[in-house]
């Protein structure tokens, strides 16, 4: 097996620019340094499907054709000048083709007429290849072939060397005016955006709204695949960026108003997303301000959720809590929001035990009494608070079609559970506890809509 891949595409010891092979001819030398104990050392296989060794041997490497590029081409549908096609797996039409400013997977091979072995090959270096469209990132022939498929599609390409590695090619490696067959299949892609979009404006127009709103569309993209990748700040800068154009905008009339308004709030959700990612706390609660006035003060279910987790961050528990129960409210049977509400609970109590035990030891005699009477106040209060909170939870569930919804017992004191009961009777509805699971509560009602 060592003898065959010591005939295939193997890694160069620098770089080689296409540019330079083109125009001038360029030399490349191979790097076969520790080549039997690297050849594998940083495989990947994909997660949508496994392949192993023997299969990547046998059937992803081999070439599917060894005659002449002429028979091949009856075969095929040509697709261009200097392209031809066969589809060997029909893709996903519903996705769309391929488009511009996108990052697309793929996997790869490429041969040579006549040759078994590839001359390039994404098998050899992992089983997954990325790049972005439009970018000049690989061979144009090769981005050609890639823009007429479907996610999941497999197809076979005849390219011309006119879009390749043109007359001179590079001998003796790359015969010149040399013709290439590709098999690839592309896994996928996401839009990438444009981070330069809002740059390319011109200044009379920064303020005209049919101009603005798809290069702020262009710029969101871009954040969302800042987000995916990790690049967080990259990604608080365009979803920024994206909203000072939006605002600056004069809008038409109220199709222009409500499309704004629809992108303001996509981006300000992000930018809670992000700011969280990075551990800037007061920055969500900022954008959350933002999301308040938009939505006439109805954030989403999301937009709470992170707000809750920066007031969190913040220290101020209550206010996380009641963020938390509101985001419940929307969504009821969410177990991530369950737990944060179970965890803001035990930081309260937690937080209240160590406030009335500073107290205790700060205050002694004729003051302490007098202290306890205003923890006792505090009390009654955060009971009230809480009876708000749960009529809000009810209201809610009511109005959805929902008959039922499951809770955590772990979540209430014993006489929060009672008042829940007493509310829970007062709007026609049952809470009971599972025979099965004694931490597992039902709310239900007792009537249908």
């Amino acid at each position: 097996m060592e003898d065959r891949y010591n005939t295939s595409a193997q890694l160069l010891k620098e770089p080689l620019s296409f540019a330079d092979l083109i125009e001038n001819g360029a030399h490349f030398e191979v790097d076969t340094a520790n080549y039997n104990n690297t050849c594998y050392e940083d495989f990947n296989v994909d997660d949508e499907e496994d392949v192993d060794e023997e299969e990547v041997e046998h059937e992803a490497l081999v070439s599917p054709w060894t005659r002449s590029f002429d028979e091949l081409r009856q075969l095929m549908k040509p697709i261009g000048e200097h392209i031809y096609k066969r589809i060997t797996r029909p893709g996903v039409k519903e996705q769309g083709l391929v488009p511009d400013k996108a990052r697309v997977a793929l996997r790869y091979s490429g041969y040579w007429e006549g040759q078994t072995a590839p001359f390039d090959s994404s098998m050899l270096r992992g089983t997954k290849f990325e790049f972005e469209t439009g970018q000049q990132m690989v061979l144009e022939g090769l981005e050609a072939a890639v823009r007429t498929m479907y996610p999941y599609e497999q197809s076979e390409f005849i390219i011309s060397y006119k879009l390749l590695f043109h007359e001179m090619g590079c001998p003796p490696r790359i015969k010149p005016r040399a013709d290439g067959l590709f098999k690839i299949e592309v896994i996928g892609f996401t839009l990438i955006g444009d981070e330069h979009s809002l740059e390319r404006i011109a200044p009379e127009d920064r303020n005209k709204f049919a101009v603005v709103f798809p290069k702020a569309q262009d710029m969101h993209l871009h954040g969302k695949d800042c987000v995916k990748r990790g690049a967080y700040r990259n990604a608080v800068a365009a979803f920024e960026r994206a909203i000072a154009s939006l605002n600056y905008c004069r809008l038409a009339d109220e199709k222009d108003e409500l499309k704004q308004q629809e992108l303001l709030i996509t981006l300000y959700t992000n930018l809670m997303v992000c700011n969280n990612k990075l551990n800037k706390p007061a920055s969500v609660c900022i954008a959350m301000k933002a999301l308040r006035l938009l939505t006439r003060n109805q954030p989403s279910c999301k937009a709470l959720f992170q707000e809750g987790r920066a007031l969190a961050a913040l220290g101020e528990y209550e206010r996380a809590r009641q963020a938390f129960v509101q985001a419940q409210a929307k969504q009821p049977n969410n177990k991530e929001i369950s737990e944060e509400i179970i965890n803001m609970e035990q930081r309260v109590s937690k937080y209240k035990k160590s406030m009335r035990e500073i107290w205790s030891r700060a205050l002694a005699g004729k003051q302490q009494p007098e202290k306890l009477a205003d923890l006792k106040t505090e009390e009654n209060q955060a009971n009230q608070q809480f009876r708000r909170d749960f009529e809000l939870q009810l209201t809610e569930f009511d109005k959805s079609s929902l008959q039922s919804i499951n809770m955590n017992r772990k979540m209430y004191t014993d006489k929060e559970f009672n008042v829940l009961r007493l509310l829970a009777s007062q709007h026609n509805m049952k809470l009971s506890l599972s025979p099965l699971d004694v931490d597992q509560l039902t709310l239900s009602k007792l009537h249908i809509k």
